[in-house]
């Protein structure tokens, strides 16, 4: 993917994952209520993974890559396109444009002027980005380090005893993870807790161990091992089953030669590995 995806958050909520609009978009990629849920991104009175930064961002990335492969051939511009004015408008442009004799790239098509100006935007941003000085502009200095370090946990726990286990302040943990909007991790929903980038490889290890060497929480354990075939019940979909697995929705969708996500049946059969 082109690095200038990455920029994407900063058109949508500048980089603010706790972002929401009036029309009831969340998140750094600021997706619908509608769309996060065919996604996979879980949505409840106690967690948003469309406010959680790692699973939004791992979703972000399937569904433009998935538009461009699906309808586009590959093109992101009009996958970007699609994604601010949905496919359904920019494939109607594109046959518009061939009838009128003309190949259908986005520069061709007649979009609402919100999106035709979506992607200019990035692209502009991305030529001062790598070149600042040409415009102007100056731009912070940033870290080349990590901003997040990430613990798998099977048990539940609040951020308040995590932050009493870890030393790490309260309000710094639930920056890191605006996802849990009760303020606790319940595994059900998320595995995945972020922690500060420099937290040390010794204390991230064990926390994870303490944590789940718990035996108080009524939480079943998650499996740690991956089985061969997953059965879809009732709920599930793709993005969730790849979360549980630790494998990528893409891979799922080859495996299994599927093309739309939505399509998942209760019943279905899923091979979870390429042999």
């Amino acid at each position: 993917m082109p690095g200038e995806i990455a920029l994407v958050p900063f058109i949508e909520s500048s980089f603010d994952p706790r972002a929401q609009s009036h029309r009831g978009a969340a998140g750094l990629w600021q997706f619908m209520p509608g769309t996060g849920d065919a996604l996979g991104l879980v949505r409840n009175a106690h967690y948003d993974g469309r406010m959680d930064v790692v699973a939004s961002t791992q979703a972000a990335l399937d569904y433009i890559e998935m538009q461009a492969d699906q309808w586009y051939e590959g093109d992101l511009k009009r996958s970007l396109a699609a994604y601010n004015a949905g496919a359904g408008t920019v494939n109607r442009a594109v046959r518009r444009s061939q009838a009128q004799g003309q190949p259908g790239d986005y520069w061709d098509l007649q979009l609402p002027r919100e999106t035709m100006n979506y992607v200019p935007k990035l692209l502009a941003i991305a030529r001062i980005i790598a070149n600042p000085s040409a415009y102007d502009v100056t731009l912070p200095e940033i870290a080349a380090t990590p901003a997040f370090a990430m613990v798998d946990l099977e048990q539940g726990v609040s951020l308040e005893e995590l932050a009493r286990r870890s030393g790490v302040d309260a309000d710094t943990l639930s920056e890191l993870n605006p996802g849990l909007l009760n303020g606790s991790l319940n595994p059900r929903y998320t595995r995945t807790l972020l922690m500060p980038g420099d937290s040390s490889e010794q204390m991230l290890a064990e926390l994870g161990t303490s944590l789940n060497a718990d035996n108080d929480k009524e939480t079943t354990l998650a499996s740690t091992s991956t089985p061969q075939t997953h059965r879809v019940e009732p709920g599930d979909n793709l993005s969730t089953i790849a979360q549980r697995y630790n494998i990528s929705l893409r891979d799922i969708m080859r495996w299994n030669a599927i093309d739309r996500p939505e399509a998942l049946r209760p019943g279905q059969l899923l091979t979870l590995s390429s042999s």
